[in-house]
């Protein structure tokens, strides 16, 4: 095992983080792995046993809190790759706790102050000294702007980039030492990606690019609130937003007080997660109850925009044809439908993947979307992918993490509430409108083009086959009577089938395209295309 050099700030911050790991059961981790020497002297002579299996999500939970702010953001990640994270420690970490004592209001200021190159007293007309929100990162204030703007100010702790820039390269350099015992992930690209991830966290000016996308996406939107970012007043560390006046879902005990359709409201709540994913190709990936408020007047407002998620255009068809495989119970299209989506599956893993995925389906047989529940169902799917080391590309994992949420959130609102039956006629809607004509067109064209080359390939095959035995190289001879009928009936049964493809999908097309002149040239094309492949099939079964 290679040797570990590190300054004696560094060795302190590990010995730091091994005793609090050991303190919460997982010293039969640091020894097998060769980091116990590390441990302080007192530890070092104790023997560690495994850690049990039904408290070890809430042990890792713990763990990432006791750390502070780099590990909680870890724990975070982690959250949403369920190829590293089995799906118990996936939800414990939904728990995790991130408070940390407020700074002095000295501190606060100087940061503000530092940022904006500007007196605190020449930005604001009032400024609580009192955060009404605190955490390992950072804290938020209340305040009114020169113009009267009611705000919300997002301060950042001075040391809060400091602290995760030197845990990061104390994992670094732990990642280098042990790499080699690790053998089902690549840990030093993990570590980079949580390195990507945290620094984007650290960066206010991201968040407030993710606020200002979604009020545009939702600008004519009545029902929808997200909140103004003030940017003559934000920063990398400073982040100024209109202050939204509402009740934190969290914080509802009796929906009914508040004087609204709560089951409307979680059902338009689920149909605006739909359009994100499905339209915008732009998610809120962090739907927790405490980030999205019910305004006084019954809108949805969200707030903490650092976690969001992609869907490239592309790949958005694919998702649709993988809530069909799935409604079909095709094991092999959904595993197709993934792999497209950049699902990377092991060869050796993939017959026991589909066993595992036929078990799952097989439980939901016969029965309609209302009676799945996405929680469930998403949990087992969760786990198949953690069996198989199966990974998924980062903004798919916080789509599947985001989609049991958004369930989650919704129920507190309205009980019975589920988001496969609510999105349902939503996503029928879309797919009719966006998608059928295209994904049909699609279908035609790809099994056209497979069968066509199939037909094309017959005769050739049959040559050579014929050739083989006419050379004497089967152990088996065959004396053929009248192969120039078969030959003809072969090019006719293949010239049928391509020209009925082809008409049938130019019939689809003029269908999806125009009933009037359009589509008959369309039609008129087809034929003559038809024309041409009949003559192609009938010389390749003459030469």
């Amino acid at each position: 095992m290679a040797k570990l050099t590190l300054k004696a700030r560094d060795v302190r911050r590990l010995q730091q983080i091994l005793t609090v790991a050991v303190k919460h059961g997982f010293g039969y981790f640091i020894e097998t792995s060769g980091l116990a020497k590390y441990l302080p002297l007192a530890e070092k002579k104790k023997k560690f046993p495994r850690p049990r299996k039904e408290t070890f999500a809430e042990q890792v939970r713990l763990t990432l809190e006791d750390l502070g702010p780099t590990f909680i953001k870890i724990g975070q990640i982690l959250s949403v790759r369920p190829d590293l994270t089995p799906p118990e420690v996936i939800f414990e970490i939904e728990k995790l706790q991130d408070f940390a004592p407020p700074m002095d209001f000295s501190t606060v200021r100087e940061v503000i102050e530092g940022e904006l190159e500007k007196k605190l007293e020449d930005v604001f007309d009032d400024f609580d000294p009192k955060p009404i929100a605190s955490a390992s990162i950072g804290q938020v204030h209340k305040g009114y702007l020169k113009n009267g703007s009611k705000v919300a100010v997002k301060v950042q702790r001075p040391e809060a980039l400091k602290i995760v820039e030197s845990d990061l390269s104390l994992l670094v350099s732990v990642v280098e030492l042990i790499k080699d015992r690790v053998k089902i992930t690549d840990i030093v690209g993990v570590v980079q990606e949580f390195s990507d991830s945290l620094h984007r966290e650290l960066d206010y000016k991201i968040e407030g690019r993710n606020a200002d996308r979604f009020r545009r996406n939702f600008h004519d939107d009545p029902k929808i609130k997200i909140p103004l970012i003030f940017w003559d007043y934000s920063t990398t560390r400073v982040l100024t937003m209109e202050f939204i006046e509402g009740t934190k879902i969290s914080d509802i005990a009796t929906p009914e007080l508040l004087g609204i359709d709560t089951t409307e409201l979680a059902e338009y709540g689920a149909k605006v997660f739909m359009k994100q994913v499905l339209i915008d190709g732009f998610f809120h990936a962090d739907l927790h109850p405490s980030n999205i408020f019910i305004t006084p007047d019954g809108k949805i407002a969200y707030l903490d925009f650092g976690m969001v998620g992609y869907v490239k255009e592309e790949a958005k068809e694919h998702m649709v044809r993988l809530q069909f495989a799935i409604l079909k119970q095709d094991p092999d299209e959904i595993i197709e439908e993934a792999k497209a989506l950049e699902a990377e599956i092991s060869a050796e893993k993939m017959a026991e993947m589909k066993n595992d995925l036929k078990i799952i389906l097989a439980n939901y047989y016969g029965k309609s979307l209302g009676e799945i529940r996405v929680n469930i169902i998403g949990r087992e799917f969760l786990k198949l992918l953690y069996d198989h080391h199966v990974r998924i590309p980062r903004d798919y994992a916080l789509l599947a993490k985001a989609l049991i949420t958004v369930e989650g959130t919704a129920t507190i609102l309205y009980p019975d509430f589920n988001v496969f039956e609510t999105a349902k006629p939503y996503l029928y809607n879309l797919i009719k409108k966006e998608y059928t004509g295209k994904m049909a067109l699609n279908e035609v064209y790809d099994e056209l083009k497979k069968y066509s080359l199939y037909l094309l390939d017959y005769p050739k095959q049959l040559h050579e086959i014929l050739n083989q035995a006419r050379g004497g190289e089967f152990q088996i001879k065959y004396r053929h009577v009248g192969l120039e009928k078969l030959y003809s009936k072969i090019d006719i049964l293949a010239a049928s089938l391509v020209v009925s493809a082809i008409i049938v999908g130019s019939a689809l097309l003029a269908t999806r395209l125009d009933k009037g002149a359009l589509g008959i040239a369309w039609f008129a094309v087809a034929v003559l295309l038809g024309i041409w492949v009949i003559s192609v099939i009938l010389k390749s079964g003459k030469s």
